[in-house]
């Protein structure tokens, strides 16, 4: 018996979850766009961000396009002595929250660095377009 969305809220199952979960790809070229959403913000990122190791003296900038070691550069730029711990632990559940914490604090010394404030660092609450303003003008401000 197929279940339609009024059975199965008449027999009171809690489905809005897994109705907003699913996904249709009937149509390819949505799912191609998104990918190559993906891949044009990655490339973009990676540009900064190894603008902004080169501009802090990090020994290999090209860091910046291998996701992991972008991390690490981003922690050693920002003069962390624990840069392999700390992106060793933005992987592990809830100790990633003190690495994202400590990765903040990288960022503002990498702001120091640079001669920027490190109240720039609220422009990433702006979605998407923040996190570009922000890399943008710290690899080129």
């Amino acid at each position: 018996m197929p279940y339609t969305v009024g059975t199965l809220l008449n027999s009171g199952a809690i489905v809005f979850p897994s109705l907003l979960a699913q996904q249709t790809f009937d149509q390819p070229q949505i799912t191609a766009a998104d990918f190559l959403l993906y891949i044009v913000i990655y490339v973009v990122v990676s540009f900064f961000v190894q603008q902004i190791l080169a501009r802090c003296n990090f020994e290999k900038p090209w860091f910046a396009w291998i996701p992991f070691l972008s991390t690490y550069g981003i922690f050693k730029a920002g003069d962390e002595p624990n840069a392999v711990l700390w992106t060793v632990l933005t992987i592990v559940p809830c100790a990633n929250i003190v690495a994202v914490v400590m990765q903040i604090i990288a960022w503002t010394r990498i702001c120091r660095k640079l001669g920027k404030s490190p109240w720039l660092l609220l422009l990433w609450l702006i979605p998407l377009l923040g996190m570009f303003v922000f890399l943008g003008y710290l690899a080129y401000g």
